[in-house]
């Protein structure tokens, strides 16, 4: 599988995840929702920028979760610590 096809089925599995809507996703990637009508399809077929955007915005999204997911856990640690 090529890099452009990877981005896209992870694209699709993170809204199909219902992490976030569409509509919070094109938000996010400062996209209009049109352009992620129909990406549920398997012949969609972004153009380079909104491939780009829209990977930019779920990089951003799981890197914020994974911070707040690392903090909780520090913070559980130094409760049963204490």
């Amino acid at each position: 599988m090529d890099q452009i096809t990877a981005q896209i089925n992870r694209i699709q599995r993170f809204v199909a995840s219902a992490v976030m809507t569409k509509t919070a996703l094109a938000d996010a990637a400062g996209l209009p929702l049109t352009t992620l009508i129909g990406m549920e399809k398997a012949d969609w077929n972004p153009n380079s920028n909104t491939l780009r955007a829209l990977v930019r915005a779920i990089d951003r999204i799981e890197s914020a979760d994974a911070k707040k997911k690392a903090r909780l856990e520090l913070r559980t640690q130094r409760a049963s610590a204490a």
